[in-house]
């Protein structure tokens, strides 16, 4: 992973979607038919030429394309998937000015605090936020019983190394998300692309099926669309 990593930072520049991360997936619908798409209906069963929904009504076709995290292809394809994740807990806060200077990613070199990495994400997207402000975003790994408490240790260790400017900054909203990527720990990575192919009619894809990134969902998509393809002709 940190060679896939360091590979794509050396590469080129991170960047984001100035529409939001949303539009990564507008993106993808755009191009389909209006009715192709039905929000909110859960897939209970997947088997092939066929998916139940969670009201009972069966949905046929010739390919059935599992497009979903980890522990929910292992809920509908088998334990052979493995269920375990990351979880995360991210602080967005506005500040009257950015406390970096560059569009940097801050990584935490202490060894110590909550904090796992930071970013001004108005940098790189000016639309996150009005011309006179900056967009400051803070991780930290897993998930908090107390998020107050998580809070307030966030901005302690942002006055440590910011001062107290820290102390004007307004907190906009904490989002705590207990499956944000699929754990791979080591040797889960000694074959950097797992299978698309379930059973004749099944295929799978996420970041599971590769490294744990949005990249890596998207690159298995198309690896599940090419195998498709390539079966269709």
């Amino acid at each position: 992973m940190l060679t896939f990593v360091f590979r794509m930072f050396s590469l080129g520049s991170a960047c984001l979607p100035a529409e939001g991360m949303e539009a990564i997936p507008r993106q993808l619908a755009a191009a389909l038919p209006s009715d192709s798409i039905r929000l909110g209906t859960r897939v209970v069963r997947v088997e092939p030429g066929a998916v139940t929904l969670a009201t009972g009504e069966k949905v046929s076709a010739k390919y059935v394309v599992v497009a979903v995290e980890g522990r929910m292809a292992a809920e509908l394809l088998g334990d052979t998937i493995s269920p375990a994740g990351h979880g995360t807990t991210c602080f967005y806060f506005s500040a009257s000015r950015s406390p970096i200077n560059q569009p940097l990613l801050v990584l935490n070199g202490d060894g110590r605090g909550p904090i796992n990495n930071l970013c001004v994400p108005t940098f790189a997207a000016p639309s996150y936020g009005p011309a006179d402000r900056s967009l400051v975003s803070v991780t930290v790994l897993g998930t908090a019983n107390d998020p107050d408490q998580l809070l307030a240790d966030v901005r302690a260790q942002l006055g440590e190394w910011f001062g107290a400017v820290v102390q004007d900054w307004r907190h906009l909203r904490t989002y705590s998300i207990p499956y944000a990527l699929p754990a791979q720990h080591p040797p889960a990575l000694n074959v950097p692309e797992r299978t698309v192919f379930w059973q004749p009619g099944i295929y799978v894809c996420g970041d599971h099926r590769d490294n744990a990134s949005i990249h890596g969902a998207m690159v298995s998509g198309r690896r599940a669309a090419d195998a498709i393809l390539k079966e269709l002709t």
